[in-house]
């Protein structure tokens, strides 16, 4: 399933938020590719340390510019105009108002979580594989790019997808992690002061993986392929690849009224945020302030995630 259709509302009608499924255009067909055999690899069934911060990102407490003012969000509805007609400059409203958000340290993860890293996962817990099974189409299933619990090999490095929040959710607390806030999100993808994209402002092209329609393994690419494109603090593919969830219930308006002190969001909700672009996005969906909603229980062949974990307010560490 594409998140194009979310995306679409959320241009179209933020004020009244629903959700429409709908699936991805299809170019590859799934019979007849490789699957790896699980005896081929040494799948560790053993429970995580949960004090393993290896390829993870310390992140600093301190303040950092959440969000967008009205200039930015004029330029965003400029890049948006390029691609479509339709865009209207209230789509950005989300985005603001811009403002500093004082977060505590915490770890993220350097990449995000890759299928043969998921597949530990699904073989150490017995939980479902990473894939939509209430698929009614052949559109649909080609989104599917496991079947059962293995993969092509040539997807081994590349993100999991086909993930839905509560997935994620589990994959984390496994690891003795959990999914960032919105905001630790951001922070780890803008740095601390608030830059378009991980990298800066210059273009996403030879930083990011955009721009492509869905061609079945060979749409996305291995984590890390772009180390032009990693944010201040080494984090690859914040954007392009795959959208990621966070633990956020979203809210159009919360950074209008949220607190500015560790923001964690709702408490409740209906839709779950996810950040960062994906594959299938243009330019201006890939800007680290950029915001979307999905309902939880739902999968996408461009969306994953990674994991964060919350460290020692008196940690001191030299990124």
């Amino acid at each position: 399933m594409s998140q194009n259709f979310s995306l679409l509302l959320k241009r179209v009608l933020l004020g009244v938020i629903f959700f429409l499924f709908g699936v991805s255009s299809a170019q590859a067909k799934h019979a007849g590719i490789k699957h790896d055999d699980p005896e081929e690899h040494k799948i560790s069934t053993a429970r995580p340390d949960p004090n393993d911060v290896s390829e993870m990102a310390f992140i600093r407490a301190g303040k950092f510019i959440r969000g967008s003012d009205f200039k930015e969000n004029k330029l965003a509805f400029k890049m948006c105009r390029k691609v479509d007609k339709s865009c209207k400059l209230w789509w950005f409203s989300d985005e603001y108002p811009a403002a500093l958000v004082m977060l505590d340290n915490y770890w993220i993860d350097v990449y995000e979580v890759t299928n043969e890293i998921y597949l530990e996962f699904v073989k150490a817990t017995g939980h479902p594989p990473a894939l939509d099974d209430s698929c009614t189409t052949d559109a649909c299933r080609e989104g599917n790019l496991w079947k059962g619990a293995s993969f092509p090999p040539k997807i081994r490095r590349q993100p999991v997808t086909q993930i839905s929040w509560y997935d994620a959710e589990a994959y984390c607390k496994w690891r003795g992690k959990r999914l960032p806030t919105e905001a630790e999100w951001e922070k780890a993808a803008r740095g601390p002061s608030g830059s378009m994209y991980p990298w800066g402002k210059a273009s996403p092209k030879g930083r990011a993986t955009f721009n492509r329609k869905w061609n079945g393994i060979h749409t996305m690419t291995n984590v890390g392929s772009y180390p032009g494109g990693a944010s201040i603090y080494g984090l690859h593919d914040m954007a392009g690849n795959v959208w990621e969830w966070v633990d956020n219930w979203y809210h159009r308006t919360y950074y209008s009224f949220g607190t500015k002190n560790n923001p964690k969001g709702y408490t409740k909700g209906e839709y779950k945020s996810l950040r960062g672009g994906s594959w299938v996005n243009f330019p201006d969906s890939l800007r680290s302030a950029f915001r979307r909603w999905s309902r939880p229980d739902v999968r996408f062949n461009d969306t994953g995630f990674r994991c964060a974990r919350s460290a020692p307010p008196d940690m001191k560490f030299k990124n």
